[in-house]
Parts: structure tokens; C-alpha cells; sequence
């Protein structure tokens, strides 16, 4: 899913709609908000890319040369991904779009989700940089999985909607893909007059299973 927002979109000129995110933003069936709706296509079609990706290495690694898939494959323990970047694979994203300062970012609904191609089986740590959001209860309660893992973390406010996650992941078990999700409470209108809704706007990840004694406790 991708949300209709312009590429040349201003991020430091967003007004957020006080009405909130039910007005004209229902499917025809009442009982099924289009929210809701696009939180699960996001979710499974995240499930859809991991399963086709997952299905090509499987079929290589059947070849007589390649037995053991985890050796097969073989994972980094870092990976920066940017919102502009090749990497940043995943559901639930805007289009890109640039604040003033030239930072690329993209907003999310009430979902954003990112594949994973991770050892992460020591665990590790989390950092997710922010640079908006519709509304502050939408940052405060925002939460980060690791497939069906909770990261625990803290959040933090830097200046003028500026925000950083930084979170402890616990160890995952390994398997070629995991899916990162960020999910917030809820979303709203971004500007008055615009159709489009959103949560929080994240401009990068960073994840690091290097030094996982270091992930005890997250630095803000």
C-alpha cells in the first residue's frame, strides 16, 4: 500500500486536520474502517514478500551444493536502512518526500513494516528517526515488533517534530527474512483538504547485532 503523498511534499508546512481520521475515510462497509482494512493488505502483503523471497533462496539452497540453507545464506549483523534508500523494503510507506534541509523521509499509516535480512539471533539494538507526526498521541504510543517479538524501547522528542525509538531487540530466531513492524494507534488527515492519511513520518533505521551485551539498555 502507498499512500498518494507528493514527492516535493513540505513536511515543515503540514497542517494536521483536528477532526481525526473517521471523517470520509470509511469503506462502503461501516462495520470495516478503511484504516482497518489497509492495516491488514499491509500486513499481508509484507507475508507475501517474505514467503516469494524466502521460496527462491529455498529452491536454490535444494541444489546437491547447498544443503544447509542457513549456510547458504549468509546475513550481516548491521544494516542502515534510509527512507531513499535501495534497502528500504517493505508495506504501509508513503512516497518519498524531503523536508526543507534536504532529509528524504516517509510517512506510514498505522503500519510500516520493512524485510529483514538479519542475523538477529543474539539480538541487539534498534534506532528509528523520526521527523513528524499528525499527532502526538500517535508518537507516545507507538510500538516495534520483530516478527512476533516485542522491542521494548524508549522514545524520545528532538526539536521541532523531530523524535528517535531507540529499543533492545531480544533475540529472533533465525530464518532468512524477519519483518520489522512499526505500528501506532491511529492516523489522521495530514493537511486540511488533502485525502491522504497518516501516523508518524520515519526518515531512517538503523539496526545492530554486533555488539549485543551493548543492547541492555537503549541510548537516547
Amino acid at each position: 500500500m502507498v499512500f498518494p503523498v507528493s514527492k516535493n511534499i513540505d513536511i515543515d508546512a503540514i497542517e494536521v486536520d483536528a477532526d481525526g481520521q473517521d471523517d470520509g475515510f470509511r469503506t462502503p462497509e461501516p462495520r470495516f474502517p478503511k484504516a482497518a482494512v489497509d492495516y491488514v493488505d499491509s500486513l499481508l502483503e509484507i507475508q507475501r514478500q517474505r514467503f516469494d523471497r524466502e521460496s527462491a533462496i529455498s529452491q536454490a539452497a535444494a541444489a546437491p551444493e547447498n544443503s544447509d540453507l542457513r549456510a547458504y545464506v549468509s546475513h550481516p549483523k548491521s544494516a542502515h536502512f534510509l527512507a531513499d534508500g535501495d534497502n528500504f523494503i517493505g508495506t504501509g510507506w508513503s512516497e518519498l518526500g524531503h523536508r526543507r534541509d534536504g532529509t528524504a523521509f516517509r510517512w506510514m499509516g498505522r503500519l510500516g513494516t520493512l524485510l529483514l535480512p538479519l542475523d538477529m539471533t543474539s539480538g541487539g539494538t534498534i534506532t528509528i528517526n523520526g521527523c513528524g507526526y499528525t499527532k502526538k498521541k500517535f508518537l507516545e504510543t507507538l510500538t516495534v515488533w520483530i516478527d512476533d517479538q516485542p522491542v521494548p524501547g524508549d522514545m524520545a522528542r528532538k526539536g521541532f517534530n523531530r523524535w528517535i525509538f531507540s529499543g533492545v531487540v531480544p533475540p529472533i530466531q533465525w530464518r532468512p527474512y524477519s519483518i520489522l513492524r512499526v505500528q501506532s494507534a491511529g492516523q489522521a488527515r495530514l493537511a486540511v483538504g488533502m485525502d491522504t492519511f497518516a501516523s508518524v513520518a520515519v526518515c531512517d533505521i538503523h539496526l545492530n547485532a554486533d555488539q549485543p551485551e551493548a543492547a541492555k539498555k537503549p541510548a537516547i
